[in-house]
């Protein structure tokens, strides 16, 4: 399937064979366009396979509901230096037509809670395989192994020249008429994105957004975190930087040893990120019992200790707290050394304490995951200098970049990579019209 020239000229060569890489590939070749990738891993699609703990959650249609366009709708989950710029790509390219795509090539989808889509085999492994049928289908040289070193940029034919690696440690070149920068993040390093696609950007002047994990756990500092770890819990999760609440998100938090994890704690990563790059002060604030307010809250803990005044304060909280949560509860009350305390003999100094610490339980974040356990990557190549429109770079005409190599990032559920099959596909789409208008 796969051409190993050492030296090749194509109209369209594409840097990266993940998400968006493969889907500018297969939407150029289908408009006719001589296409190429160059792909420095053995092996295509690798980070997708491990995406969505190994089903990949190809999107989210969560969003094509309400009365709201749906790229409109859709953009809302999308962050970067300029919010506005992913509006455009998004309603050429979005939910329904993503779904229509892989429909087309034979992989039909599913959707499970939340919105979350995923090919109907729930293997992460069908997507690539979907893909290699469609590049092999359409003859789409994919050359592996080929870490891409440097790129130039002529003013004459060809316009770029880019000299790659192979695994033989032999240095080879190709050349092309246009140029898509494919090549991700930051985020699964594991699977080769290291972001080298930034350096090469930049050597041909692009600027860089300064990237920080996004879709991340926190770190916290808090003496008794390790008690607390293997807890699971519905509650509402807040971002607070410098003492204001930024976000706040609801759903299965997980206490861990270093801090926070679990979909909401995800989603707020992002912004812990972001801040604590800035040098602000940021806290995360966990409310235990999400579906009562602060002053039914109260009303049950004084019922339940009136009711029940012959028992502990321990035992009070039976059946409603884990046991973990208990232990540290008591602790902050600093009533842990009282394990006879009987609820009538509860101070109204300790009771406040209970109140707070169901509701509002504050913990300082020191820093996020690395990028390393992250799933996305916030910054990246400032998109500014693209339009908006066509991706195209307004300094380098003929590059087009794609994916998680600019300045956009997604939500959690299956954002990023809608945005990686949005951009390859309007790039793709931007570069048809140019060739053969």
């Amino acid at each position: 399937m796969y051409d190993y020239q050492d030296s090749v000229h194509h109209t369209l060569i594409i840097i990266g064979a993940g998400a968006s890489g493969l889907m500018a590939a297969v939407t150029a070749r289908d408009l006719g366009i001589d296409t190429a990738i160059l792909e420095g891993n053995d092996r295509i699609g690798k980070k997708i396979s491990m995406t969505g703990d190994g089903r990949c959650n190809i999107t989210n249609d969560s969003t094509t509901t309400g009365t709201d366009d749906a790229g409109v709708a859709l953009a809302r989950k999308y962050y970067g230096s300029q919010p506005e710029f992913p509006r455009p790509v998004l309603q050429q390219f979005g939910i329904r037509q993503t779904i229509d795509f892989f429909h087309v090539l034979g992989l039909p989808l599913t959707s499970l809670k939340e919105g979350f889509m995923y090919p109907m085999s729930m293997q992460a492994a069908s997507v690539v395989d979907i893909f290699e049928l469609a590049l092999e289908e359409r003859s789409i040289p994919v050359y592996l192994n080929r870490k891409v070193l440097d790129v130039t940029v002529s003013a004459d034919h060809p316009r770029f020249k880019m000299t790659c690696r192979t695994e033989t440690e032999k240095q080879v070149v190709y050349t092309s008429d246009y140029l898509f920068l494919c090549t991700g993040g930051l985020t699964g390093q594991n699977a080769g994105t290291d972001g080298s696609g930034y350096t090469l950007a930049q050597k041909m002047g692009h600027s860089l957004v300064k990237p920080v994990p996004a879709i991340v756990q926190l770190k916290v500092k808090y003496p008794y975190q390790k008690s607390l770890s293997g807890i699971k819990l519905q509650g509402r999760a807040h971002i607070l930087v410098n003492g204001k609440i930024v976000r706040s998100e609801t759903g299965e938090i997980h206490f861990t040893d270093y801090g926070f994890s679990g979909p909401p704690v995800l989603q707020l990563g992002r912004k812990a990120a972001v801040h604590l790059a800035k040098g602000d002060s940021v806290t995360v604030q966990i409310d235990l019992m999400p579906n009562r307010t602060e002053e039914e809250v109260i009303e049950f803990l004084d019922t339940n200790w009136t009711t029940f005044a012959h028992r502990t304060v321990a035992e009070s909280f039976t059946g409603f707290l884990h046991k973990k949560l208990t232990s540290v509860l008591l602790k902050e009350a600093k009533i842990d050394q009282e394990p006879d305390l009987l609820c009538q003999e509860l101070s109204w100094k300790t009771k406040k304490i209970f109140y707070k610490l169901l509701k509002c339980w504050e913990f300082k974040v020191t820093e996020t995951q690395s990028f390393e356990l992250a799933q996305a990557t916030a910054g990246g190549i400032a998109t500014k200098e693209l339009d908006a429109n066509t991706l195209e770079s307004k300094l380098v005409p003929g590059l087009y970049l794609a994916g998680e190599v600019m300045d956009v990032d997604g939500d959690f559920g299956g954002y990023n990579l809608q945005w990686a099959w949005s951009s390859g596909y309007s790039a793709a789409m931007a570069l048809g019209k140019r060739i053969f208008r």
